[in-house]
C-alpha cells in the first residue's frame, strides 16, 4: 500500500486528506463528487449522486459553509434512489461535523431533507431525532414541492 498526504483546494477551502492507493494504477480510484448545489431564490438545493454517502454529504456540508457565494439560506437536500454506504452509527458523525462548522452567527434555521425510498426515509428520520441539539430544524419529506413550501415559510 501507498500512502500519500494531499491537500484538495476547491475556491477557497482547503481540505486535507489521505490517499490510500492498494494498486499501482490510479484507475482503481473511485472517488466520491461534491453533491450539485443550486442557489434558488428563497433556499440553496442540495442534490447528491444517486443514493447516499457519507463522503459526499461531509463534502457538500463543507462547500454550503466555507465556500464562498453560497448565501446563508435555508437548504434542501434531495437524496434520489441508490446506493447507500451511509449507516446509522455514522449519522452522530454527521451531526457532529455539522454542529463543528455551523457558523456562529448563521442564519439558516430549516434543512428539509427530500427522500424517495422507505429505507432514505428510516434513515433521514433517525438523523432528525439525533441532530435535535442542532441550531437548525431538520424534517423529512418525500415530494421536493412540499419541502419548498416548507423551508419558505
Amino acid at each position: 500500500m501507498i500512502f500519500t498526504d494531499q491537500v484538495i483546494y476547491q475556491s477557497s477551502i482547503k481540505i486535507p486528506f489521505r490517499l490510500i492507493i492498494t494498486q499501482a494504477s490510479l484507475f482503481n480510484i473511485n472517488r466520491k463528487m461534491s453533491p450539485k448545489i443550486t442557489i434558488k431564490e428563497n433556499y440553496i438545493l442540495v442534490e447528491p449522486k444517486e443514493g447516499i454517502d457519507l463522503r459526499e454529504i461531509q463534502q457538500g456540508v463543507a462547500r454550503l459553509f466555507y465556500v464562498e457565494g453560497i448565501p446563508e439560506q435555508n437548504r434542501i437536500w434531495v437524496f434520489r434512489e441508490g446506493p447507500q454506504t451511509l449507516s446509522l452509527d455514522d449519522l452522530p458523525k454527521l451531526r457532529d461535523v455539522i454542529k463543528e462548522n455551523y457558523p456562529e452567527d448563521a442564519r439558516i434555521n430549516k434543512t428539509a431533507i427530500v427522500v424517495e425510498s422507505e429505507s432514505q426515509s428510516s434513515m433521514a428520520e433517525a438523523f432528525t431525532k439525533i441532530a435535535q441539539d442542532l441550531p437548525q430544524q431538520f424534517k423529512v419529506f418525500s415530494k421536493l414541492a412540499d419541502a419548498e413550501a416548507w423551508v419558505k415559510k
